[in-house]
């Protein structure tokens, strides 16, 4: 072969893999196209993440626009990078289409299961299976979701917010990053709540506890980053080889946790009511110690994030509306909870009964939502019907296929809420939660049966707000921003510049 032919042979040829390249690059690009769902024109490349990769936007904040081009129809089409998404706009449709046919999306698209991680995989937002999940819901609902239950365990709430309130006292001259705080004393609630532990991490974070915990609340172990890149990009040889997610030495640390807490006789923890609760089982249906463990490992991975992302919300928002922050003190000395107990947080029960309080934690997962994009995939074959008018066909979802919900753009839509990005807590005072908007438009914790762990999360949260607000009043301070810059996160909304407030000691 001469140099000439060896010229054309090259230039046919990466012609050839250039012209292949890009048609397996934009083979989904008339997805929308044929099934009549709008959607924007993607770049070859990136899809519609131009603005995300710019950084001009958070992905969140693109769905948003999205939601408003498309606001004539209850379907549109989003490709992340190249890969279509489907997104259920209309709270309608939404309501139509997952409450009564849950049993076809009872997945929440998570790559692990039982298979990848025996251990973790038996959780119950990771189950396979319609009669395993909707046992493991029944066998956990009355734990989670009973009043008295997170009731039981305000001695522990008190003894966190009272390190936490020691802590912040000994800085309360400083223009305080409160997230970075707010991270240690949530640590702390969930240790104590899940496995029993009185961890103090804000005079000794050494504990073996609080850095097994911080890679499953976080994903901050490096093994574990290399091992979800693999299962994510190689899931046949990594199930072939049998690696398992969670290492087997973290594995049995948490049981060994778990058999200390459920035995221990006058502690009331999480494990202690799973292993109640187990023991009033058939012997057929009782689960193992390494089971009940997942789930005490669930409640503290699953409600560590959404605790302290309303917390900082919450704060920020109280120090950002002072007219708020004054009718919830003065709700709370009508109470008789400004004084407080020698721990300085009154009992959950008096908590209980602060209508406003509840109010103002409703309108920050109202305007700051801890789970900002819903994600259901389909587990049996379903079809999406057709619009009345025939402006849409009939969309056939095969098992794989997964619906989205953007939260954030729901939440923050003006049809719904006036005003929204106005923090209001009034929307929500002397109302059902249900009756405060139109259904399915304030989905904070998600649709169908939704987070169980939902009232320990906001107890937990609310018990902190009246600690603090028993001994300080929230301020912004130089480094407060305002509006409140969100960057580009995993799984929830972060505040690119952090919660900087500064705290003034009540006279």
């Amino acid at each position: 072969m001469n140099q000439e032919d060896l010229y054309w042979f090259t230039f046919i040829l990466v012609t050839l893999l250039g012209f292949f390249t890009y048609k397996l690059l934009t083979r989904h690009r008339s997805y929308f196209r044929l099934l009549r769902v709008p959607f924007e024109r993607p770049h070859f490349l990136y899809g519609n993440l131009d603005d995300v990769l710019s950084g001009k936007l958070t992905t969140m904040e693109k769905l948003e626009q999205f939601y408003r081009k498309f606001s004539n129809h209850g379907l549109f089409g989003f490709f992340n990078y190249m890969t279509p998404a489907l997104y259920v706009r209309d709270p309608a449709l939404i309501r139509q289409l997952l409450q009564p046919n849950m049993s076809h999306f009872e997945s929440h698209g998570y790559f692990l299961d039982e298979e990848k991680d025996r251990f973790l995989g038996c959780q119950l937002h990771l189950v396979k299976g319609a009669e395993k999940s909707t046992k493991m819901a029944s066998f956990l609902s009355p734990i989670f979701r009973t009043p008295k239950v997170p009731c039981s365990m305000d001695v522990t709430t008190r003894r966190c917010c009272a390190a936490l309130i020691d802590f912040i006292a000994s800085r309360v001259e400083l223009e305080l990053e409160l997230k970075a705080i707010f991270v240690k004393h949530t640590l702390n609630l969930f240790a104590g709540i899940a496995f029993g532990r009185e961890l103090n991490t804000f005079e000794d974070d050494t504990d073996r506890f609080c850095a097994v915990a911080s890679g499953m609340a976080y994903g901050t172990n490096p093994v574990q980053v290399i091992k979800t890149m693999a299962f994510y990009l190689m899931p046949g040889f990594m199930r072939t080889v049998g690696v398992q997610f969670t290492d087997r030495e973290e594995m049995d640390y948490l049981v060994k946790q778990y058999r200390a807490a459920a035995s221990a006789p006058n502690l009331h923890s999480v494990a202690r009511y799973l292993r109640q609760a187990n023991g009033k089982m058939k012997p057929s249906e009782q689960l193992t110690d390494e089971q009940l463990s997942a789930q005490c490992a669930m409640f503290f991975t699953k409600g560590f994030e959404p605790t302290l992302n309303l917390l900082s919300f919450a704060v920020y928002e109280l120090a950002q509306n002072p007219d708020v922050q004054r009718k919830l003190y003065e709700e709370m000395h009508h109470n008789g909870l400004t004084t407080g107990s020698a721990t300085g947080v009154p009992p959950f029960e008096s908590i209980r009964a602060l209508p406003y309080l509840e109010a103002i934690v409703l309108e920050t997962l109202r305007k700051w939502p801890s789970h900002p994009l819903l994600v259901r995939e389909c587990t049996k074959p379903f079809t999406i019907p057709a619009t009345e008018n025939g402006d849409r066909a009939a969309i056939p979802l095969k098992v794989g296929d997964k619906l989205y919900v953007s939260v954030w753009a729901l939440h923050r839509s003006g049809d719904y809420f006036p005003e929204p990005e106005r923090f209001s807590p009034e929307r929500f005072v002397g109302k059902d939660v249900t009756n405060a908007a139109q259904p399915s438009t304030f989905i904070p914790f998600g649709i169908g049966r939704g987070c169980l762990g939902q009232e320990f999360v906001k107890l937990m949260v609310k018990a902190t707000l009246v600690a603090l607000l028993q001994r300080f009043k929230l301020q912004p301070g130089e480094r407060t921003p305002e509006p409140l810059q969100l960057i580009e996160s995993a799984s929830s909304l972060e505040a690119r510049d952090g919660f900087w407030i500064r705290l003034e000691p009540r006279l």
